[in-house]
Parts: structure tokens; sequence; C-alpha cells
């Protein structure tokens, strides 16, 4: 993941200061590298490394360059690591085209292999790298710019937005989904993946929508168009976003912006899975005497969910245990022949990383599952799975949570048919069920969010609450609980359905809610929703999350959530429990990003 700005002068005024304040300005979209390119006397010339951009403009004196032309990228790794080589923008050849980009191609290790049997150099582990080395093939084939640019775009398979800046002063800018944005202000056009990054800069902008490609000459016309080639009429709107909300990207903190962004990270993970090592992984899996699932906090809860995904596709059971735990009680029967599947968003908590180290010690094989491939679990483990969700700088994790369910998935169905199957096909199938996940939940999330909004003023006076389902979503029902207490500083936990009876049921009044999630067994969903007649008789505020609309009227808030494929019902049921949160905390003051005594890595026990 990463962002890039493309800037260019009508009047030959230095594009290179606002190029690096726009970067700076999207660093919330990662910083692990940067980099700028730009045309000087007809050659292409590019600056980059493996540190945020303010210290790549000291490092290599940026302010001594002058360029009414630039384009400029801030990244987050997920297709090879933090490293110069894998830095955007990224050259082919030949030195006709530099290309940044956001996102990830499914397709990488196919349009590797033809590249590299056409002659092509490709020097680092980034993906996007290969757009410029296919810009470069249509150019040889006697295309010009432009279409050779347009040509290339639609090899691609993924989530995608590149931006190609030519050594004549043109340039072309694509996006699969994600929408990029281009600006006019005063002798001057900038296109940029955020719209925050144009602030003091541009007068006007306009949207540019998935499947749409534009196309800047070097005189600084602007034209956009469809991928046949039919031109799109846009129209410009008036800049007035905020200076307050610049650094979030236009929304009031980052926890909204990265619950927005789960539609997009869904697309990325499955996007950034690569073949080879999802195979391994299966097998790995498949063929373990034991396989154990070790993690803290909310991707344990995922790995929980795992755990049903893995025993309903593939008929296992794994072992699924806090890694606080597991040096305690399992650390010494592991040996060779068992598997650890290790789960940790930031590939830091020190939990995990310890107990990976000592089960390695004893012949265990070990798959990290994280979003940060920089961490010392990718170093530790034999194999690794990216979540590739981007960077989340909200505490509360949202969109690694969803992200890392869709990556659990495809693992689980892989170990199902890895047998029977080509990973590839399996990965295509994937690609298109999280493709309908993608659309059925960026078009619900305001509903979403406006009915959680009213649901937790219903509960927002109450001091405690419970948190209550059964089955594949009772995982969930710890997770929404998590969330409540760390986002909005209310005790909540988490119950089993059928135990509420057990006890918990007896302390419930008007000062305690309970957010039922109606389970996706229908059995268990008949009986929650009487156990959810009873609490309603004891004067519980009570949220139901649900996604079958009835028709009997119930005293209680609703939060609707779109029906998907079972599998995937617990991904949109997630986001609804983490907007009640969110709408709870900014109910009760909090600043939601930075929750108290609570930080994004758990190094130290």
């Amino acid at each position: 993941m990463g962002g890039f700005v493309l800037a260019k002068s009508t009047k030959d005024i230095d594009v290179l200061p606002l190029t690096i304040l726009a970067l700076r300005r999207m660093e919330f979209r990662g910083k692990d590298c940067s980099g700028i390119a730009w045309v000087e006397s007809g050659e292409m010339r590019v600056v980059k490394d493996s540190f945020p951009i303010a210290e790549l403009s000291s490092k290599y004196a940026l302010n001594r360059v002058s360029t009414s032309l630039a384009l400029g990228h801030t990244r987050y790794s997920t297709h090879g690591k933090a490293d110069p080589r894998n830095a955007h923008p990224h050259l082919d050849c030949e030195r006709i085209v530099a290309v940044a980009g956001d996102g990830a191609l499914r397709n990488y290790e196919e349009l590797y292999a033809e590249l590299v049997e056409r002659s092509h150099r490709v020097v680092s582990k980034s993906d996007f790298e290969l757009v410029a080395h296919l810009i470069e093939n249509y150019v040889r084939k006697g295309l010009n710019y432009t279409k050779a640019f347009a040509e290339a775009v639609v090899r691609l398979e993924g989530i995608v937005a590149a931006a190609a800046l030519f050594r004549d002063g043109s340039a072309a800018i694509y996006t699969s989904h994600q929408p990029v944005y281009v600006g006019l202000g005063r002798d001057v056009v900038v296109a940029s993946s955020t719209l925050s990054s144009l602030y003091g800069t541009v007068l006007g902008y306009a949207v540019v929508e998935g499947g749409e490609l534009v196309f800047i000459s070097s005189g600084g016309r602007v034209e956009f168009a469809d991928l046949s080639g039919r031109s799109v009429a846009k129209k410009f709107l008036a800049y007035d976003l905020g200076e307050s909300l610049v650094s979030t990207d236009g929304y009031p903190n980052h926890m909204l912006r990265e619950i927005y962004e789960v539609p997009y990270s869904l697309l990325r993970t499955v996007s950034a899975v690569q073949s080879r090592y999802l195979e391994l992984a299966s097998k790995v899996a498949l063929r373990s005497s034991r396989l154990f699932v070790i993690a803290n906090g909310t991707s344990l809860h995922a790995g929980h969910i795992f755990s049903y995904y893995l025993s309903e596709l593939a008929g296992r059971i794994p072992i699924v245990v806090s890694a606080s735990e597991f040096p305690l009680y399992y650390l010494d029967s592991v040996g060779v022949g068992d598997a650890v599947l290790a789960i940790s968003q930031s590939g830091e908590t020190s939990e995990v990383v310890r107990s990976v180290y000592e089960a390695r010690l004893r012949g265990a094989t070990v798959i990290g599952v994280t979003n940060n491939i920089n961490s010392r679990l990718t170093r530790f483990s034999n194999l690794y799975l990216p979540i590739a969700a981007g960077p989340e700088l909200a505490v509360p994790a949202t969109k690694t949570f969803t992200s890392t369910l869709v990556l659990l998935y495809i693992l689980a169905k892989s170990v199902s048919e890895v047998s029977s199957k080509p990973v590839s096909k399996i990965l295509s199938e994937a690609w298109r069920e999280v493709g309908e996940v993608y659309r059925v939940i960026l078009s619900s999330l305001d509903r979403v969010r406006l009915e959680a909004e009213e649901a937790s003023k219903s509960i927002s006076n109450c001091s405690s609450g419970y948190v209550v389902s059964r089955g594949i979503t009772y995982p969930l029902a710890l997770e929404g609980a998590l969330k409540i207490k760390e986002a909005a500083y209310l005790h909540a936990e988490g119950v089993e359905g059928g135990e509420l009876r057990h006890g918990p049921i007896a302390i419930l009044d008007r000062n305690m809610f309970t957010v039922f999630i109606e389970p996706l067994e229908p059995a268990a969903a008949s009986d929650l929703m009487n156990v959810a007649e009873d609490v309603l008789k004891y004067g519980s505020p009570v949220v139901l999350v649900s996604h079958i609309d009835e028709g009997k009227e119930r005293p209680l808030a609703k939060i609707r959530v779109p029906s998907l494929k079972r599998h995937f019902m617990p991904i949109g049921i997630a986001v609804a429990l983490q907007l009640l949160a969110y709408s709870l905390a900014r109910y009760r003051g909090i600043d939601v990003d930075k929750p108290r005594r609570l930080s994004k890595v758990v190094s130290t026990q």
C-alpha cells in the first residue's frame, strides 16, 4: 500500500516542494519507503530509499532540484520488504517511464514470468515494477505512450491505482477500484491518491472512479477516458476540505477512515496472496500432526473464527490458544511434525514472537500471518502470508481484523482443496467471492453507520453490558466486547448465548445493555431470540445485530448487516460492531484513535 502524487506546472514553476508536502500529508498510508521521479533534459531521474520523504529530501538534497513535473510516492510494504530497490517510482529497462502505484497485483507471478522471459531486468520484489516493464513492452511494439499505458493496465488484475511519468513530459493515471483525485490550481495540475494531500494547492478537483484513466499531455491538457478508450466527461468540484481534517483525509479521526477502508483492504488482501506460498502453507497445515493457532487480542478472535472455517471446509480442528498461554501448557509438547499458525497484525507482539521462536527450536513449522512483512514474526517464520491491509494508525483494530478473516478463509479453503485443485484456481474463485463482498459492504457502509449511531444512543448511558452470540459468530461477541472496552471505555463482556442464562442474566437491568448478534445457524438463532425476549422483560436496553429483515417488531435498536455468503458474514458483522463501538466512543467524548493505556504494539509482557 502507499500513495502517489503527480504534479505538473503549465508555466515552468517548480512543483517539487508541493509534491513533497503532499507526500508528507499522506504518510498515514505508509512511509517505510519513499521516492521522487522527474524529467531533466529529456532524461528520467529518480531518487528513492527506505525511509520517509522528509529524510529522503534531506539525504538527497532535493531542495537543490527544480522541476515543473514530478511523480512522488510513499510506501507501506506488502510485496517486497522496506528496501531502496522496492521503493517507488520504478523504471523500465530503457528508462522511458517511471511508475508509482498503490494496491496489489494478484497476477504478479504470471506477469513476472512473462516479462523475464522477454528479457526484462526486474530488479525489485515490488509488484508495481512490472507495470513499468509492461508499458515498455508495448512501446517496443510501436505504440505511443498513451496507448502503451492503456494496453498495460488492461493486463493488471487485482486492486490497482497507478501513475506513469514519461520522459517526454506527459503522464497517465489509472485506477481499478479506489478513487483517485485530479486537481487544478493556478498554473498546476495535481493528481493524488488522497484528496487531503491537495489542500492549499488546487481550487477544484475531479474524482477518477474505478475503471477510468487520465492522460496529461506534455502541455498540461487533461483528458479522462474509460478502458475502452471512450472519453469520460468530468465535473470539477470546488475544493473545500477544512485544514483540521487534512491529517485524517477528510474523516474526523483515523478509526472511522480505516473502517471505511475495509472494502478496499479486503481486495488488497486477496490480491497480495501469492499462490506458491499459499500452497506451501496449505500443505503444512494439512499434513501436520497438530496445528496450533496462536495470537493475542483481536488476532486471537480471528484465530477462533479460523477454527470454524477449517473444521467446516477441511475437516481439521486446530488447537486455538492465546500466545500468552501457549508457552505455559503447550510448548513443551511441540515437536517435529507439528505446525504453528501465528497471527499478529504488527508482527511484533512479544508473546507471539517468543512462542514462535521457541516452537521452531523444538522442530515445529511456523506459518506467520501478519500485516507487517518487515517484522520479527516474518523473520522467525518458516513462511508467512501477508494480511496486506495497509497501515492502521488507530489503536482499535478494524480493517486489519476483517482482512485477517479474508486471508484465513482463503487459507482454510486452500487446505480443503489443495489436493484436488490448482491453487491459482482457488485464488481466482476467492477473488470473485471477495469482489462481491467488497461491493456489498461498500454500498452499505453509510446505512450501517447511521443505524449504529442510532443504536449507540440507546445504550450510551449504561455502565456495562454483554455482547452475545453463538456458533461461528460467537468469537465476534468477544471481539465486539473488546472494541467497546477499548474504544468507548465501557465494560463489556462477550458471552456465548447458551451461557447467558447460566448466571450472567442475573445482573441485567436498565443500566446494563445487551448486544445480540443473531447467529447464522437457524437453531441457534431461534433460541437466542427467545433469550432476547426475556432480556427485554428485565429492562436491559437491547441492540440486535442481524442479517435478517424479520417482520416482528420488538422494542430494541437494530443494526442490519447486509446478507453475504456464510463464511463472509463475520466480516459484515465485524464492521457493524466496529461502527457501534466507534459511535459509543464519540457520544462519550473519547479520542478513539488513542485509547488510554493502550498501544498499537504490545511488545512487553
